[in-house]
């Protein structure tokens, strides 16, 4: 994430979401560069890589969910992050 963008947002929502679409872009990437590789120890690292990222992309989305649901506070999301498993 460019943080020049941070600039830009107004709310969490905004931040969480654009995390989110890095996330995915992210994801997609890593599943192009596996489709794109022969070595199989490497597509094996990219999928895996792949995956990490639509890990953090539901961790995102279960936050902003959160925030949605329960109009939760800056201090109420990091806080949640310190009960989930970030990889």
């Amino acid at each position: 994430m460019d943080a020049k963008h941070l600039s830009e947002f107004a709310s969490v929502e905004e931040i969480l979401t654009y995390a989110m679409n890095e996330e995915q872009e992210a994801y997609d990437y890593y599943v192009e560069a596996a489709n794109r590789t022969a070595d199989p120890e490497l597509k094996t690292f990219l999928v895996e890589l792949a995956e990490m990222e639509i890990d953090h992309f539901n961790i995102l989305k279960k936050k902003l969910e959160e925030f949605r649901a329960n109009d939760f506070s800056v201090h109420g999301i990091m806080a949640s992050f310190d009960d989930d498993d970030i990889s």
